[in-house]
This record gives structure tokens, C-alpha cells and sequence, in this order.
């Protein structure tokens, strides 16, 4: 009877999580498999139970690649099990190499001094599967390098490649949208026992490819570099984990599935998500990856599983650190533990990180990047290897930096509390802009303002905001910075209540993610970040500004504890965020007295430490914002202590207690005791995975006050519309004194 129960309450909590889920789309360039056009229908046909959470252990950081393992053999045989683990959780079962490829040449002619030669690969059963490719081979005697990539379309990479010295090839399995058709779609009938997903047999298309290469005279079969970009990167990095034959990668811009692990694309990231990839792009993984939305730490293995089976041949990490779709930090995360396995390989030198300026679509000098990559790996021609930063930030670092020495603390106050964690405040003097009116803002918007698509940057943008019913100003605050704010349209209205919005942890879009200035949309990263017009039409005026480190702001904090050894960057961003609500006070058409502040993740945190030193703030909504740093022991599996002081850097000094957090100095509950009786509304959802659900239980029973709106709905981690509906409301209410 015990174990029936138990049994029909865990279904009940598995069928209750799907319902969490948005409904998945039917891939527009691809299938999932030969039976299903979604991941319901998958689930349905199957009837693949849910993984038992309870049961898996949690690892809130990077899975190791190298647990257990000191020998060489047993690195061999650790990565038969990662190969196993990834194909079952991230890809999908792969066929083993046929073993029968015959080449078929279709087409040979001179380009120029090149050769140019279209050749039909035949292999499987009966030699009925087929892949075509493509090979422009330089002038000269060989053997040559190879250039090996599935980007067809006009073939825009090969021309540097073959310049340099390579034979470039081309396989034609890729998007058909972009390429020359898609050879791999037919396999899904005819190797019907495999699982595979759509990135793994493009990956296993590349090792076909690979098979006919180091047949022929005129290649190198020891030099070959494989290059991917975007949904191609993605591929790139699992046909490299796969086929030790290749020999480079370069995973370019492939963002979520490829260099930035999914641990780091949760929707405090703000960017692609397990959700988001899986229901929109449900062919490109093994449906099973959809199960871990929200629940990322109880992935077996992650992205930086594959970059460590690449190891020790070269890898390079290569991505614009400003995509609407990537996350820098993620990408440092992976880089920094691929590190750790290529130096225990004794071959470090081969793995290289370029966090490069720009957007998504790559150049003609990213591609003599790529070259230069392979050249030095290879030993052609060996250059300085490059390894780029962003963040940048390691809590030993910041010690041999600043000095710092884990010293006595005695007892302390509430409010001695979050001045000990936020560190020594410089002493500043306030914008003297706010003594002149009219309120000026001067400068130009930078380039990545302008990739965010900032109002000051963008007139279509103007107009859109106009549309919403919305005007739009800049206005100075704080140490030369500027915010965005967002007013009803229109006159005689009187001083309206603003509130600020305070970010996420999107280090690549600030406080703009999609587009914030409209109410409606289909994607899904609109619930990363709340609709300005919609709490524009409730009669509130909106601030929005990016934190240190984020958004047009991402460069200003690698060198932050240089400048500022005894502050932190979570003092910076509030002693920012504390200027803005002193700037809002001297704002035409803005009451400033009825300031609240609206934060999600860490803007979240940010709103209870700046409200808990600013009695100007009148109160005060927090998504997934309040933590329990005492109660999280290494046994709860949650980042704790160790997410603010060696991940985020944001309170460095709590590092030296994460190993003993039960007497960290400092905890969050001391701020919402000093917000006093201002209004307050937490919500912390069940399901959050930074959190436990029972440690906010034991916290909020102690801080019950008039006021005072602890909700837990059961969700994941992020601001989805129903969340934002709800805090609007709130905030309606107590912004008229209803």
C-alpha cells in the first residue's frame, strides 16, 4: 500500500511537471524521427517514463569528465561511459561506422588553379545510403590539410581555407534551409533502430566524410580541422567527441548545445534554454533533453562532457560575447573546466577561448581565425595561443589581487550584515546633472547598445514604443551612467509611480532581451524579462538600466576588483541602483516618492539589498531572488555561497565560508527584515534549482509581517507571463494604496 502510494504521488508530480512545459512546435527543417512531428507524440508513442529526479544527484556546477579517474586506462574507459551517457541523454544512439563506404566520383573540374570534385559516398545496406561532398583541392603536390564543414551555401568559408593551403570539403548534411539539402534525413528509415537526433547525424555525416579523406593520396588524414557555426557548431562538437579522426574543431557561435553548457542557459541567463531548444527545435536533440528543463544540475553530463572527450586535440571556443542567444560566462565555465582536462592530458596549449566583439554572423577574418587555429594545433605554422576573457573572474584570483584574508567577524546586525558582504563604498559624490533642469544625457550609444537595439540607437524602435501607447527618455544617474525610461503617453496626468526593473543574469543583453518594448510575441524569451507596456498601461512609469557586467556594461567588470579591491560588484550595482532612485526624484511627470523596484534573479537580490539600505524605496517585488546562504550545505545541491563567490563574483568575501556556510556572516533574511513594514512581495517557486523549496519554508516563518507576501507557486526559476501578470497586479494594488 506505502509503496503504491508513493508510486501514484510521484506520477502525479511527473504529470504536473509536463504541464510546466509549453507545447512543443513541429520543426519546420527537419524531423524528429520517422514516427512523431513532436515531443508529445514522442512521449506518447514511447511511453519513456520521467526520470526520478529524487533519485539523481544534483550537481549545480559542471559535471566532472574526470571523476574517479587518475590512469590513463581509466580515462579510456571513463570515456566509453561519457559516450554513452551523452548519446542517451543530449543526442541520441549513433549507428557504428559502416565500414563499407564507397566513393562515387560525380563531377571533377578546375576552378582557377583548383580542383573541384563532387563525389557520391554509398554505404549501409545494399550501399543505399548516400552523402554527398565536395572538395576544392589547391594547386600543388600534397598532402594537404583539410577543411572539413557542412556550410553549403555559397560556400562562404572555403575560399580563405584553400588560400591557406587546405582542401576544403564540404558534406552536404545540414539545415536545408542553408545548405544543399539534407542527405542525413534519409537515414532515419534506413537505420531504424537508432534513436539519433538530427545534430548527431550531421556529426556522424562528418565521420563519412572523414572515411573517404584518409583514403586519398592528397590529404593529410593527420590535419583535419572541422568547423561549424551556429547549429553547425553544435554538430561540429559532437562529431569531434565522436570521431577521434578529426583531428581540430572550431565551435563557432553555436551557443546552447555547443560551447555554453545548459547549466548556464537557464532563464536567469536569458538565453537559449533547455525549454526553449528542445520545443521549438525539438529534432536537433534526443527528446529526453526535454525532461531536464528547470532541472539542468540533474543532467548527468552537460556541454563541457563533449569538449573533454575532444581532449587533448584542439578545441577553440570561438563567439560573440554580445549574442542575444549566448551567455560569456557560460561560455568561460566550459572553458575553464575543458582546461582542467586538456592540462591533466598534458596538452593545454590545444584548447583556445576568442570571446570576439560583434554579432552572431561571422567574417572573413573570423575564418583566417579558424585557419590560424588549425595551423598552430596542427604545428604548420605555430602562433601565441589566444585566450580571451569577458568576466574573467576566479575567487584565488581575487584574492592574490586584492590581499584578501578570511579575518574573525563577530556578531552583527542586520544592516552591519549587508554593508560586511557588500564591501568598502568608495567615497563618491552624487550627479551634479541632477541640479540642472532639463535632465541631459550626453554620449553616444555603443555599439553593443546598438546590437541590443536600444531606443537611443534605433528609430524603428522609437516608433514601436510610440505604438505601444509609451514615450520614451534617457536620463543620468549615478557615475555617468543612463537608464531608459518608459512613460504613458500623453499630458496632464499628473507625477506617475515608476518602478525599476533590475535584470537577470543576461550578461549578453542587460536589461533588453527580444524586445522589451512590446506587449505580445511568440518568443519565449519574453518571459525572461517583464513587458514594459504592460505595466506602462497600469499607470507606472519603468527605469530599466543594465547592472555592472551586463548588457552595454558586459566589459566594465573584469576590471572591477583591480579598481575597487575592497568593494563588490554586488555593492557597485546596488550603490547604482540607488543613484537611479535618487535621479528618478528629480524626473518631470515622475513621483519621486513612489518608487518600487521589481527584480528578478539577481535583480532580485539587488532590489532586497538596495531596499534594505534606501528607505526611499517604497517597496519592493522579488522573483526568485531571495536565497538561503546558511542552510546550503555541499548535501543540498545548490550552488550556495560558491554562486556569489567563485561563479558570479559578486560577494567575493562569502568564499571563505563555502565550506562552512552555516556561519557565513551574512544572509538575505537580514535584508527583508530591514524593508521594515514597506510592501514586499517574494515569490520563490518550488521547483527552483538554485533554492530548495523547505530552507525558504524554515527562512519566511521568521520574517511573517504585515506586508510582508511570501508566494511559492509551483514552477521553475523564471518570469513567465503568469508570474509577471501576478507582480503587476501587486504592484498596482500597492501603488494606489488599495
Amino acid at each position: 500500500m506505502k509503496t503504491s502510494l508513493i508510486g501514484l504521488v510521484l506520477a502525479m508530480t511527473l504529470a504536473g511537471q509536463q504541464e510546466l512545459l509549453r507545447p512543443s512546435k513541429v520543426p519546420a527543417d527537419g524531423r524528429l524521427n520517422a514516427f512523431d512531428r513532436t515531443w508529445e507524440e514522442w512521449l506518447k508513442r514511447t511511453g519513456e517514463p520521467w526520470p526520478d529526479f529524487a533519485s539523481m544527484r544534483s550537481v549545480p556546477g559542471l559535471p566532472d569528465a574526470l571523476e574517479g579517474v587518475r590512469t590513463g586506462p581509466e580515462w579510456s574507459k571513463r570515456r566509453v561511459e561519457l559516450k554513452g551517457l551523452v548519446e542517451k541523454w543530449l543526442y541520441g544512439a549513433m549507428p557504428p561506422a559502416p565500414g563499407n563506404v564507397r566513393a562515387v566520383v560525380t563531377s571533377e573540374r578546375k576552378e582557377g588553379r583548383a580542383t573541384v570534385r563532387e563525389v557520391r559516398l554509398e554505404f549501409g545496406k545494399d550501399h543505399l545510403s548516400t552523402l554527398r561532398i565536395e572538395l576544392v583541392i589547391p594547386e600543388g603536390k600534397g598532402p594537404f590539410p583539410v577543411f572539413l564543414t557542412n556550410h553549403g551555401v555559397n560556400r562562404p568559408w572555403i575560399y580563405t581555407a584553400v588560400r591557406r593551403g587546405y582542401i576544403a570539403c564540404i558534406y552536404h548534411a545540414t539545415d536545408p534551409r542553408y545548405g544543399n539539402g539534407d542527405d542525413s534525413d534519409a537515414w532515419v528509415e534506413q537505420y531504424p533502430k537508432y534513436d539519433w537526433a538530427v545534430l548527431a547525424r550531421w556529426a556522424w555525416a562528418a565521420s563519412r566524410a572523414v572515411d573517404y579523406l584518409v583514403t586519398r593520396p592528397e590529404v593529410d588524414g593527420a590535419k583535419i580541422g572541422l568547423a561549424g557555426h551556429s547549429r553547425n557548431g553544435k554538430q561540429a562538437l559532437v562529431a569531434a567527441a565522436f570521431d577521434e579522426r578529426i583531428g581540430a574543431v572550431v565551435l563557432s557561435s553555436g551557443n546552447s548545445g555547443e560551447g555554453d553548457p545548459w547549466r548556464y542557459t537557464t532563464d536567469p541567463f536569458a538565453n537559449e534554454s533547455i525549454e526553449l531548444l528542445t520545443g521549438g527545435q525539438s529534432h536537433w536533440f534526443q527528446p529526453r533533453l526535454r525532461f531536464f528543463a528547470g532541472r539542468e544540475d540533474k543532467l548527468p553530463v552537460d556541454q563541457n562532457t563533449l569538449v573533454a572527450l575532444v581532449a587533448p586535440r584542439g578545441l577553440m571556443f570561438y563567439t560573440g560575447y554580445a549574442e542575444g542567444a549566448g551567455n560569456p560566462v557560460g561560455f568561460e565555465q566550459a572553458y575553464r573546466d575543458g582546461r582542467r582536462v586538456y592540462r591533466w592530458l598534458g596538452k593545454e596549449a590545444n584548447v583556445w577561448m576568442n570571446l570576439r566583439a560583434g554579432e552572431h554572423e561571422t567574417s572573413a577574418e573570423d575564418v583566417e581565425n579558424f585557419v590560424d587555429f588549425f595551423e598552430s594545433v596542427f604545428g604548420r605554422r605555430v602562433r601565441p595561443k589566444v585566450e580571451t576573457w569577458v568576466h574573467g573572474y576566479d575567487f584565488e584570483e581575487w584574492q592574490k589581487l586584492t590581499g584578501a584574508r578570511a579575518e574573525p567577524v563577530g556578531k552583527l546586525s542586520d544592516r552591519e550584515q549587508v554593508l560586511w558582504a557588500l564591501g568598502e563604498e568608495p567615497a563618491g559624490v552624487s550627479n551634479l546633472q541632477l541640479r540642472r533642469l532639463p535632465l541631459e544625457v550626453s554620449g553616444v550609444e555603443s555599439w553593443v547598445g546598438k546590437v541590443l537595439r536600444r531606443p537611443s540607437a534605433d528609430a524603428e524602435v522609437r516608433d514601436r514604443i510610440k505604438k505601444e501607447g509609451m514615450r520614451w527618455t534617457e536620463i543620468p544617474f549615478g557615475d555617468g551612467l543612463k537608464g531608459d525610461l518608459f512613460l504613458p503617453e500623453g499630458k496632464g496626468q499628473g507625477k506617475v509611480p515608476v518602478v525599476v526593473w533590475l535584470h537577470g543574469y543576461s550578461y549578453q543583453g542587460g536589461w533588453s532581451i527580444a524586445a522589451p518594448w512590446t506587449s505580445t510575441g511568440s518568443d519565449s524569451r519574453l518571459d525572461q524579462r517583464p513587458s514594459i507596456p504592460s505595466l506602462v498601461k497600469r499607470g507606472f512609469a519603468v527605469l530599466a538600466f543594465d547592472q555592472i557586467g551586463f548588457g552595454a556594461r558586459v566589459l566594465e567588470a573584469k576590471e572591477f576588483y583591480g579598481r575597487y579591491p575592497k568593494w563588490s560588484l554586488m555593492g557597485k550595482m546596488v550603490a547604482d541602483t540607488r543613484a537611479a532612485v535618487e535621479a528618478l526624484g528629480q524626473v518631470d511627470g515622475v513621483d519621486g516618492e513612489a518608487v518600487y523596484l521589481m527584480g528578478y534573479s539577481l535583480g532580485g537580490k539587488v532590489a532586497l539589498l538596495t531596499a534594505a539600505l534606501d528607505e526611499r524605496v517604497k517597496g519592493l517585488a522579488v522573483v526568485s531572488g531571495f536565497d538561503v546562504l546558511r542552510a546550503a550545505t555541499a548535501d543540498r545541491g545548490v550552488e550556495g555561497i560558491r554562486h556569489y563567490s567563485h561563479l558570479h563574483g559578486l560577494l567575493p568575501k562569502l568564499g571563505f565560508y563555502v565550506d562552512r556556510p552555516e556561519q557565513s556572516p551574512f544572509d538575505f533574511d537580514a535584508a527583508v527584515r530591514l524593508t521594515g513594514r514597506r510592501p514586499v512581495l517574494v515569490i520563490a517557486p518550488e521547483l527552483d534549482r538554485y533554492v530548495r523549496a523547505a530552507d525558504v519554508a524554515t527562512a519566511v516563518k521568521g520574517l511573517a509581517r504585515p506586508g510582508l507576501t511570501v508566494e511559492t507557486p509551483r514552477d521553475f526559476n523564471r518570469f513567465r507571463r503568469e508570474t509577471q501578470e501576478r507582480v503587476f497586479e501587486w504592484l498596482a494594488t500597492v501603488g494606489s494604496g488599495r
